[in-house]
């Protein structure tokens, strides 16, 4: 180690334990923050210094570019591993693909670091995201640095830190220098070292400046500090600097020939300073706060000038090496209107193609900004353009006011086929908002203008996206009706990209029904397929969606699990948070089936945190919270369900109003208060009358008859209630078994003999349904029962899984690899029940083996 870093030991120690851990095989992820100039980079470099001989050091950088470079990092990085720079610029994926494969072909532990994330584009941050959840399969010490105090709330990079498995980082947050040692450092240069902390607050950087020789006594700050140095310069070196001060990515070796050509001396003494320095074959200052500082001190005009010159300078060359996001930046910066307009969109249309939906979003933005307006043609493709991306990127609002703005331009040229697509999309923007009628209403005038018109794609995307209404409504034979004229048409016009959206209506609609449910289940698979081929990102997006939704309707938690994982990574990669929020809902609703509350919640909780929270996903996720919170008899259950209620009734639409009275039954069972309207009820039997929806239908029914005593006959009512009204109580408890739903499982082993009810109440108490548990009580004491269970024992409490002490006993004979027939001898009960006991401890551990059981038992304490 070195002397040069003071009070860095600790951090350095920390570094070097997870180095050496991570040596031994599993990859771990340190995320090193603090204030600009606090040392994240000295301490880096110190660590990396010391380590280059027991590892391979890859190092990405981050810009300060008013929109950053898509990957600029992970660029760095894979071309320092090949050595060369033939990569490819489109595909995201392919990308990150190369990067971990690289990685994991390592012969010898690798050291990726990555500074400054706290300017990283969208697409990097996904990949960082993407990356840091995978560390643990690679040998890879992966080290991110970034500013927190740069890092406001609704910064993406807070999503990121947020989501990453808790045990797969490590946080190490720098801390200023301590007064004594600052004071220790000032009284060695002749400063009074009081002063120097109390202006530099302990930062090491701030206390290095000011006690360097650049200018004499104690500046009042640092900025003082720095323009007192760039005062006393010639002329020359002052220009030198306010040159480099405007380009914040530092200039390419080069291209820095064309500046120093006119200022050869005064380079040559910046570099003699140090001020300024080459790093990583870029002219940049030595420190960013310089920079900063002196392009702070500029005048609008200098500032205007200055860009306006690297802009004339290096136009060509950015274009030709299609660094078309360093073009925007200086034109803004330079008020170069018309060179933003031409670029933005070009830049925008890149990013897009890279995934990068966020910063598409943003330069057809400042496309539309920076143009003057008097150009129709030019603005109704920004307006589209714009509007497209935030519909991808979960800004639904701005994207139906621009596809609006869109939509009055065409509409008054006359051009019915543009129009007719306005109006299309128009009508998915208002679904997704949680709107159907405007959905609908947008959806029939698209139709309505283009039915006399000749084929086309617009007419061929007005029929799918009726279709597609219409299976989201569970309408089926006209979901079936619309798609297949769309099919039609696509054959016609050989469009992949209409075969592949009406497919994946036709085939979600025809895999719920009975009759067709292989040939829906190929035609949603091929329609990914196409889109996965073509790289249609909304296409795929909505097809992971539609099978991960089919899975959990079916119960078939574990073909939906992978599809959602994959589809959610799928849409981080790319920006497409508004589908990416759907799988989430998804997610979560699968851990509230399969009992785990906790984890569905803290999901369902993250997602209504966001202000902007699509309609269709808002009321999905009110809804199953809702649910939870009655059931645990949570005091503030009514107020996400009232939320819910009303969202809900205004789509008009069968599956969000069902799921939604399905909970006000639940609540008025529990607590004998009638909130359903009797104009309430009559809306939801006439939706279910309409209808097809078997699964929803026949639980509301169930309820409808448990609560309010009403029958409503329902053909091809679902299998466990079905056995349950024919008074299966058996069958119906070992298909929810079967299934793995401890909730519905205990609720049929209610409706048995006095054993049963004392098994359901187990359950109830196991998953925490409080209130579901006391209600229960109250019936049994009711029928005469009076050896009632009064709750979980105390050694079930206080271990973290909640395990029985039957499950720990079973637990200890897995920890000795005793197979299950064995378990079932040593504890004197049958292989059956042994093997559920084994499944209840699975579950309850949330692992899918018994040797990864015996593993997490042992990291909560449970097991010695």
């Amino acid at each position: 180690m070195t002397n040069d870093l003071i009070e860095r030991a600790e951090f350095l120690n920390s570094l070097e334990m997870k180095f050496n851990s991570v040596a031994e095989g599993e990859g771990h992820c340190i995320l090193l923050s603090g204030e600009a100039g606090i040392g994240k980079t000295s301490l880096i470099k110190v660590f990396c210094q010391d380590k280059k001989n027991d590892c391979k050091i890859y190092h990405g950088t981050c810009d300060a570019l008013f929109t950053p470079r898509p990957l600029a990092p992970i660029y760095d990085i894979i071309m320092q591993m090949r050595g060369d720079n033939n990569l490819d610029a489109t595909n995201s994926s392919a990308l990150f693909s190369q990067l971990f494969h690289e990685i994991e072909n390592q012969h010898r532990t690798t050291l990726i670091v990555i500074e400054d994330i706290h300017w990283a584009d969208e697409a990097t941050l996904d990949l960082i995201k993407s990356f840091a959840r995978r560390i643990h399969r690679l040998r890879c010490l992966f080290i991110l640095t970034y500013r927190d105090n740069e890092i406001l709330d609704n910064h993406p990079l807070r999503n990121v830190l947020g989501q990453l498995p808790p045990d797969s980082f490590t946080r190490l947050q720098l801390s200023p220098l301590s007064k004594e040692a600052v004071e220790k450092m000032a009284e060695e240069r002749g400063y009074k070292g009081e002063d120097v902390f109390s202006i530099s607050g302990g930062n090491p950087f701030y206390v290095t400046e000011i006690l360097a020789s650049y200018s004499p006594g104690v500046p009042d700050n640092i900025k003082d500090a720095i323009l007192s140095v760039y005062l006393q310069q010639e002329k020359g070196t002052k220009t030198a600097w306010e040159i480099c001060s405007v380009i914040p990515e530092g200039l390419e070796i080069n291209r820095f020939a064309k500046i120093k050509s006119s200022l050869d001396a005064e380079m040559d003494h910046c570099f003699a300073l140090r001020i300024i320095i080459v790093k990583n074959d870029r002219v940049i200052f030595k420190h960013e706060l310089y920079r900063r500082t002196i392009e702070g001190s500029l005048s609008p005009f200098k500032r205007i000038t200055l860009n306006k010159k690297i802009l004339d300078l290096f136009l060509d060359s950015f274009e030709q090496e299609g660094e078309i996001e360093r073009i925007v930046h200086y034109a803004k910066n330079a008020n170069e209107n018309k060179v933003v307009v031409k670029y933005a969109p070009i830049a925008a249309r890149q990013a897009a193609s890279m995934g990068a939906h966020i910063e598409a979003s943003k330069l057809f933005l400042t496309a539309i900004e920076y143009s003057d307006g008097n150009d129709a043609e030019q603005m109704v493709e920004f307006y589209e353009s714009y509007a497209y991306e935030c519909y991808l990127t979960n800004q639904v609002k701005d994207a139906i006011i621009y596809q609006g703005k869109a939509l009055k331009i065409r509409q008054q040229k006359n051009e019915i086929e543009q129009a007719g697509n306005n109006l299309r999309l128009l009508s998915r923007l208002w679904w997704f908002d949680g709107n159907r009628q405007e959905a609908e209403k947008y959806g029939k005038q698209a139709i309505e203008i283009l039915e006399s018109q000749p084929p086309s794609k617009a007419k061929a995307m007005a029929y799918s996206n009726m279709s597609q209404l219409k299976m989201l409504s569970d309408e089926t034979a006209e979901c079936v009706g619309w798609g297949n004229k769309a099919i039609e048409m696509a054959k016609e016009l050989k469009d992949n990209e209409i075969r592949c959206h009406a497919m994946n209506n036709v085939g979600s609609a025809l895999w719920k029904t009975n009759s067709s449910r292989e040939k829906g289940r190929e035609m949603l698979f091929e329609s990914l397929d196409i889109a996965l081929e073509n790289s249609f990102h909304e296409h795929a997006a909505r097809a992971y969606s539609n099978i991960g939704t089919i899975y959990l309707l079916f119960k078939e938690y574990e073909l939906a699990r992978p599809i959602l994982e994959e589809g959610i990574n799928y849409c981080e990669e790319r920006n497409l948070d508004a589908s990416k929020n759907y799988k989430l809902y998804v997610k979560a609703k699968i851990f509230f089936e399969t009992g785990d509350w906790g984890q569905a919640s803290l999901i369902l909780e993250n997602l209504l945190s966001n202000p902007s929270q699509l309609g269709s996903v808002k009321i999905f996720a009110l809804t199953v919270l809702a649910i939870i919170k009655i059931r645990k008899g949570d005091e503030d259950a009514l107020v996400y369900l009232d939320e819910a209620k009303l969202l809900a009734l205004k789509t008009k639409e069968h599956t969000r109003i069902i799921l939604v009275m399905i909970a006000e039954l639940e609540h008025e069972w529990l607590t004998g208060k009638k909130r359903i309207t009797e104009e309430e009820l009559q809306l939801s039997i006439d939706l279910i009358k309409k209808i097809d929806n078997n699964f929803l239908n026949s639980e509301f029914a169930f309820w409808l008859k448990k609560v309010r005593k009403k029958d409503l006959d329902i053909s091809g009512l679902y299998e466990p209630y079905k056995l349950l009204k024919e008074g299966k109580i058996k069958s119906a408890v070992g298909f929810w078994e079967t299934k793995g739903c401890p909730f519905e499982m205990a609720l049929a082993l209610f409706a048995g003999n006095e054993d049963d009810m004392k098994k359901a109440l187990l359950i109830f108490q196991q998953i925490g349904a409080d209130a579901v548990c006391e209600r229960m009580k109250m019936e049994m004491r009711a029928g005469g029962i009076k050896k009632i269970p009064r709750g979980l024992r105390e050694s079930t409490k206080t271990n973290p899984a909640q395990l029985t002490n039957r499950e720990l006993d079973v637990l200890h004979l897995l920890q000795k690899g005793i197979q299950n027939k064995e378990i079932a001898g040593a504890l004197f009960i049958s292989p059956k029940t042994a093997d559920h006991h084994i499944s209840n401890i699975l579950f309850k551990l949330d692992v899918n083996s018994r040797s990864k059981a015996v593993a997490e038992a042992i990291r909560l304490g449970i097991l010695k």
